[in-house]
This record gives structure tokens, sequence and C-alpha cells, in this order.
């Protein structure tokens, strides 16, 4: 299939684009300056020069495309959803694919650092956070528009680790710089579902071929919690792990407080490498 991507520059983008080019899709990516074009000619991709702004031109791109994933991060939820709107009216009575990337951060919940037991699955009600209602009217426009004949899809990932990067501990890092500490939030219990980044390429992958119309996928494998990682940094970096009180989080930690757990129930024809976790069974 013909496919462009938006966000192929990107961490998520650039590993999706490239297992999708190895099972023989012929993919085009968005870059907006010579350093994405480069990065996407190395992984065998098409380049469109380009940035979101420009909806026209993204839609006669996409209009030429059998499926357009989107990745990208926008300056602001409000951009993001209105550019999603934009492609969505252009494929709409058209049967051809979108996919919108969004994060489990939708479901993000205030514990101070403490366990909780809740989790959930694709289908589940939860409580949206204001910082992040905008993304979720993203994710609900999506599914919705399997009504107007478009093959749409939401995917949620989790915290991502791999190829030399997990953000949970760059984020520890950046404590230990500003406060000498490996910092964690009150008892340093909150925890986050996590994939590796090849997995969630994999489920990409899955999803563009035989993905149902109108689902959202949970792309997680495992969870893990901030006091763990704290501990675990903090020798390496010949430092000590420190509680920090949930005030000062946001500085040290950004939204290191808020936790998200997700497990994946909806079934793809073939299921990725990641496997179902949480309900609830994980003790603290």
């Amino acid at each position: 299939m013909r496919i462009f991507f938006v966000g192929a520059t990107g961490y998520i983008g650039s590993h999706a684009a490239k297992r999708l080019i190895e099972a023989g899709h012929e993919v085009t990516g968005m870059a907006r300056n010579q350093r994405g074009r480069h990065k996407l000619e190395a992984i065998g991709a098409n380049v469109f020069m380009g940035d979101a702004e420009n909806l026209e031109a993204l839609n006669d791109q996409a209009a030429s495309a059998d499926v357009t994933i989107f990745s990208a991060q926008l300056p602001s939820q409000d951009q993001e959803y209105d550019t999603v709107a934009s492609l969505l009216q252009g494929y709409s009575g058209t049967g051809k694919t979108f996919i919108f990337t969004s994060g489990t951060g939708v479901l993000g919940q205030r514990t101070d650092g403490a366990w909780s037991e809740d989790t959930f699955a694709e289908d589940d009600a939860f409580v949206t956070s204001k910082y992040v209602a905008k993304r979720r009217d993203t994710e609900l426009m999506v599914q919705a528009a399997a009504k107007d004949n478009v093959r749409a899809m939401v995917v949620r990932p989790p915290m991502i680790w791999g190829a030399g990067y997990y953000g949970l501990v760059d984020r520890i890092l950046h404590s230990i710089d500003r406060t000498g500490s490996a910092c964690y939030i009150g008892a340093g219990m909150n925890l986050y579902t996590t994939v590796h980044v090849d997995d969630l390429a994999e489920l990409f992958h899955l999803i563009v071929e035989k993905g149902t119309s109108g689902a959202l996928y949970h792309g997680v494998s495992g969870e893990l919690n901030n006091r763990t990682v704290a501990e675990l940094v903090a020798p390496a970096t010949r430092c000590t792990s420190a509680q920090r009180h949930l005030r000062r989080s946001y500085r040290y930690l950004g939204q290191g407080s808020r936790p998200h757990r997700a497990w994946r129930e909806q079934p793809i024809a073939q299921p990725p490498r990641t496997k179902r976790t949480g309900l609830g069974t994980d003790a603290p």
C-alpha cells in the first residue's frame, strides 16, 4: 500500500515507517527540513517536504495515498484536532485508512506517587483530565469517522523505550542535574505502562494490514514504577535516590506525577509481541 506518514521523522514514526517499508509498503514521510529528509532517505522512504500548517498541501499528499498515519507532535492540541479533522474530511467516503497516534497519557491519574489498581482496556470508561481533553476529542472524532466510510483507527502508545531512549530515565537524569538526587514522587509507586519501540512499530504494521475500522488499540507490554527506575539510575550515576514532595514534581519530573496504566484487549488477526498487563493484579 501507499502510505503517507505525518511524523515519520520522530521517535515513533521513524521506527514504524521503517517496519512498514520492510513489509513491502511504499512509505512517503513528511520532512520539514533537510535533516528530516536525510533521515527518511536513510530508511528508504519517499520524502514530502512540508509542514502540518499547510493543510492544502497536506491533504493533496494524503489524497495520493491509500493510508495516512498521523503521529506528529504539533504545538497545541487544538491545532492537532483541526489538522486531523481536515485530513479526515478529505478521506470521507473513500474507504481509505487513517491512523491517529494518541497515547495512554489520556488515562493519566494524579496519585501523588501512590500505587493504584486502576487500569484500563481500550473501551473502558475513564475521567479525562482537562489537560488532555482536546486529545480525547480527537480520538473520538477519528473513531466516529468510520461511519463516513473511512477505515479510521486510533493507537495509544504508552511510555516507550528502546534504541537508546527511555523518557522516564531522561526525566530522572534531569532531576539529578537539578538536585543531585534521582528523584521520585511520594512513595514512588505510581506505575506506567511501557512498550519497546520495535514492538510498537510492529503494531502499526499489523494495524495497517489487519486493523478494524473504528477500533482503538493500546500498544502496551509491561509496567514499571518511578521508584524502581530512580533506584536503578542512582547507583549508575553515583548519587542517591530521593523522595520529592508533589508540589515540586513538575519542576524535576514533568508529567512524572500522573501515571497511566493500560492493557490491550482489542484483538488483531495476529497479535504483536506485546502482551496484556495489569487489570489490578500487579502487586505494588
